[in-house]
């Protein structure tokens, strides 16, 4: 069962799709891509089509939800945090 345990030691199951902290990070242009998509078929896209656009280039997040960290996935599968900044 894939796990991620964040730096402040909240541990994220990732094993189950139905979680509220993996996020998708899409470009601009995906988003256009889908929406042109939609407006060319009559909003209809088969869902292998719209999993294909979406995972062909976007950035997997985790959003820890004690610390608020957000760890975004490299190419090679490993992860960089980032932290709410304070003033």
């Amino acid at each position: 069962m894939p796990k991620f345990t964040c730096r402040c030691g909240y541990v994220m199951n990732l094993s189950d799709g139905s979680n509220n902290y993996e996020y998708s990070f899409l470009s601009e242009n995906k988003i256009n891509k889908i929406l042109w998509i939609l407006d060319k078929t009559n909003n209809r896209i088969s869902d292998d089509e719209f999993i294909e656009i979406v995972d062909s280039d976007r950035v997997r997040v985790l959003c820890c939800p004690q610390c608020e960290r957000f760890w975004l996935e490299n190419e090679d599968g490993s992860y960089n945090s980032y932290v709410k900044e304070t003033e």
